[in-house]
């Protein structure tokens, strides 16, 4: 079920002390004591935390092989929003009504949804508890992507206001696509993060975007892209990258290898090893960490540490992870969470009963755009190998760097064939 621009604003702004009912379950705010959210499991309860695409897969293929399982899904957020077409809706190729979906087919499909923060998780006594209460489980997945780490760079919280963000899924996410269609000029500063974080082409995607917005606009501005890598990522596509960015020299100011040091919210200024760096409009994308209540159940240090071929965590049996919320050495994008998704559920159903065969290693393709009417294409194939005993993770790529028509198409096809096998839309 598609929510409208006006349903999706007004449940944006619904806090988590309503009550809300899904699956026959009311909830309201937190919770006194440690109630029950459900009746104690009579076996086979799979509880998924997060209902974005690598929650979903796996919740949906884990219901189709072990129908009498019981499976539930604990996200906080009233509707879904797909990441991919992000930057189509921030810069006006994609309405807001077409990439947003109700849950309400999912509980079409068996799946009992249930809207509430989770708060952490007790491995040892197999429950989680949440501000609806506690839940208890025979078989857990945490899929909660990522947590924006706002805090990790100085100066950056007290700048949250200033801040346009591409990832932040309520009101902000919204207020970004108003910003950028009222910026009438002047210097625009995005980056590219150190470390791991959610779709790798995205911050050279979003960049040329503004350059190609800036270009139609015909405004007086500037876009400056500080990356703390040396070139694009992933690297078969930095040279498309790297030659999208040189044709637009007079708009787009590319600095790699540049670290930020913080941010200076009451002069504006970007604060880099490499000098100061002024702006009229400030999208950063902060460092992406996973909930913390990953590492407060001992289940990794930051991400949830996974076997890469099951997606089992390596400290407890009955719990796993998938998505921007696992340590893997796959891309931590939409498409490999959906594809690894139906590979843990196949697990996960294995685990608890169902005869079926092993899933193939997973893949990613994605095809990043280079401007608003033009794609590149990236395909990622993963092989497994067992060297001394040990699981090794190969990875193929597979690349076309000419931007196309056809890509754009394609990507937005490419993405509907998600939504139809999630929602059914």
């Amino acid at each position: 079920m598609k929510l409208s621009r006006r349903e999706f604003l007004k449940t944006a702004s619904v806090g988590g002390g309503t009550a809300l009912t899904f699956a026959g379950a009311t909830l309201g705010g937190p919770a006194r004591g440690l109630a029950q959210v459900l009746p104690k499991s009579a076996g086979k309860r799979l509880v998924v935390l997060g209902a974005s695409f690598g929650g979903i897969f796996t919740a949906l293929t884990a219901k189709r092989l072990v129908p009498d399982a019981e499976v539930v899904m604990l996200e906080r957020s009233p509707y879904f929003v797909s990441c991919p077409a992000t930057l189509e809706y921030l810069f006006g190729l994609n309405s807001l009504d077409n990439i947003t979906f109700g849950y309400s087919p999912l509980i079409g499909k068996g799946l009992k949804v249930i809207r509430t923060e989770v708060l952490a998780v007790e491995p040892d006594k197999k429950r989680v508890v949440a501000a609806a209460g506690a839940i208890d489980y025979d078989q857990l997945l945490i899929a909660t992507g990522i947590r924006l780490a706002y805090e990790d760079i100085p100066g950056l919280p007290d700048a949250y206001h200033l801040n346009a963000s591409i990832y932040d899924k309520g009101t902000p996410f919204v207020d970004t696509r108003h910003r950028i269609q009222a910026f009438t000029g002047g210097t625009v500063v995005l980056n590219a993060p150190a470390g791991v974080y959610k779709c790798p082409p995205g911050p050279y995607e979003y960049a040329l975007l503004w350059a190609d917005h800036i270009k139609k606009k015909n405004l007086k501005a500037k876009v400056i892209l500080i990356d703390a890598k040396p070139g694009p990522i992933p690297g078969p596509n930095a040279p498309a990258f790297l030659a999208a960015m040189a044709d637009h020299k007079d708009i787009l100011e590319y600095r790699p290898q540049t670290k930020i040091s913080g941010v200076d919210g009451g002069r504006k200024l970007v604060k880099t090893d490499w000098g100061d760096v002024q702006f009229d409009f400030l999208s950063l994308i902060p460092p992406n960490k996973a909930a913390e209540f990953i590492a407060q159940a001992g289940l990794g240090s930051v991400f949830a540490e996974v076997d890469p071929v099951t997606f089992r965590a390596t400290k407890n049996q009955f719990v796993y992870a998938v998505g921007d919320a696992a340590q893997t050495p796959y891309a931590k994008s939409a498409y490999t969470a959906a594809v690894t998704g139906k590979i843990v559920g196949t697990h996960i159903a294995k685990a608890m009963g169902a005869t079926v065969a092993d899933p193939a290693p997973p893949h990613n393709i994605c095809y990043p755009y280079t401007a608003g009417d033009k794609a590149i294409l990236i395909r990622a194939d993963w092989s497994y190998e067992t060297k001394d005993g040990k699981v090794e993770v190969k990875t193929k790529f597979t690349a076309d760097n000419t931007p196309k028509p056809s890509f754009a198409v394609i990507r937005k096809e490419w993405e509907k064939g998600l939504w139809r096998e999630m929602f059914g839309a």
